[in-house]
């Protein structure tokens, strides 16, 4: 039995943070991580003679906490190309826009509406806590609607219809009628706004891309406390008493005065706890769904898109394999494109080979550049549905009625147990960022505890 002042379930990027800064404080702390690497829903890989993201992979200015972290370990970043022209389909409607400026290819009148749209989602957005988006006076009445519910109901223009179901299907990587409009309205305003969460500009979410990967970050910050993380290491069972917290895997024992449980929801619902969770907390845990996403890298000899002036992105509603970048680091002479196969068409995809979906990702690619676009010189897939200590990515959301319910639960201590994850973020919920700061604010949780406060 090895004694510690707090265990920590799980080495993503909100276990880290919440590791180093309570042993930065000289706490006895150990990492305990099912896997046999940290960084959790972040991965590198090698590729095409460099390491890529196979997961998370984007840094947005706003992300003050991942920006912070990537200052001090000397991270360098780069903005995502924009210069040319991209391309999409939605609603019947083929258009190309400069940049990413799709608002102003899609006609007057949707440009009109889609403006609309923005004013009544910031009128929603105005009266909202992220803290607690499920205390306010509509909380209820929002909370029983789909994203796509609401929009049948409040959106008439059928392509500004369809932008919204892109944007779902790419920020969420659920289907419209999975997702409560309420919990939609929350994630948005802990991105700070619909604008900042879906843009590769300067300022959007999707800005800047890492030289060396973000995935990398995990490595450093795990290599900065040599013996606390313990790999392969996946948490069975955790008992408290007034004694302290036994935490159990399946070859051994730890017993610690506080926890921290920092994995994906679907996980937390495998453990066995003792006591049990409360039943708030239960209900919170089996409706917190994970995303459906299979992420695609695609390398050639050279960027060639650029020479007919295109700028890598592609959004088709009517293919499987959608959105898509460029994610060509400068002065590379090899060119090279990210995109995913989101929400149902993960899943639908994830059912089929590898051959067979790289095949439509090529034929997506034809569409969109030309036969250039078949001969690529590798191909990289990462299936986050298939990954066991993930279930999915790149978050978990909720369905209609589940945030207004037992959303007050979401960081609620259970004794000696506290709550990370980027689930748990009250901003930028979802990304790194909000792992980074849920680690952050239950460590603080800890310590006060650690100091009887």
């Amino acid at each position: 039995m090895q004694r510690f002042d707090c265990i920590i379930v799980g080495a993503g990027f909100a276990g880290l943070s919440a590791a180093q800064h309570l042993t930065s404080q000289g706490y006895k702390v150990r990492v305990l991580e099912a896997r046999d690497r940290v960084g959790g829903r972040t991965e590198m890989a090698h590729f095409a003679g460099r390491h890529i993201d196979a997961g998370g992979m984007w840094l947005g200015p706003t992300q003050i906490h991942l920006k912070t972290l990537a200052a001090r370990l000397g991270a360098k970043t780069y903005p995502t190309p924009l210069e040319g022209q991209s391309q999409g389909q939605a609603g019947g409607y083929a258009f190309r826009a400069k940049g990413e400026a799709f608002e102003d290819a899609i006609g007057l009148i949707s440009k009109v509406q889609l403006g609309l749209l923005l004013v009544k989602l910031n009128g929603y957005l105005k009266t909202l806590d992220p803290a607690a988006p499920w205390a306010g006076d509509q909380a209820a009445h929002l909370d029983a609607y789909s994203v796509a519910s609401w929009s049948d109901r409040h959106i008439k223009n059928k392509r500004v219809r369809a932008i919204l179901n892109l944007i779902v299907r790419s920020v969420f990587c659920a289907e419209p009628e999975e997702l409560s409009f309420l919990f939609f309205l929350f994630y948005v305003k802990a991105a700070g706004g619909l604008e900042v969460l879906i843009e590769a500009k300067p300022g959007g979410a999707q800005s800047l891309l890492f030289h060396d990967t973000l995935a990398q970050m995990a490595q450093q910050l795990s290599a900065e406390m040599p013996g606390v993380v313990a790999l392969n290491q996946a948490v069975k069972a955790i008992d408290q008493d007034d004694t302290g917290v036994q935490v159990l895997t399946q070859d051994a024992n730890y017993h610690a005065d506080q926890v921290i449980v920092a994995i994906p929801p679907g996980l937390v619902q495998q453990l066995s706890f003792s006591p049990p969770l409360p039943m708030a907390r239960q209900e919170l845990l089996k409706r917190q769904i994970m995303g459906a996403c299979i992420k695609v890298w695609v390398a050639y000899e050279r960027p060639f898109w650029r020479d007919a002036g295109w700028n890598g992105i592609l959004f088709y509603e009517d293919s499987a394999f959608a959105p898509v970048f460029d994610a060509t680091p400068p002065g590379s002479e090899r060119g090279f494109l990210a995109g995913f196969f989101d929400a149902r068409c993960a899943a639908q995809w994830s059912e089929k080979t590898q051959d067979a979906r790289k095949q439509e990702v090529l034929k997506t690619l034809q569409r969109g550049f030309g036969d250039q676009a078949l001969t690529p010189i590798e191909y990289f897939e990462r299936d986050w549905t298939r990954e066991a200590w993930s279930q999915g990515c790149y978050g978990a959301f909720m369905p209609p009625g589940a945030l207004s319910l037992y959303g007050h639960s979401v960081r609620q201590a259970h004794g000696r147990i506290h709550w990370a994850g980027t689930e748990t973020a009250i901003a930028w919920s979802g990304y790194v960022d909000g792992a980074i700061s849920s680690g952050l604010r239950a460590a603080t949780a800890v310590e006060m505890d650690l100091a009887g406060l």
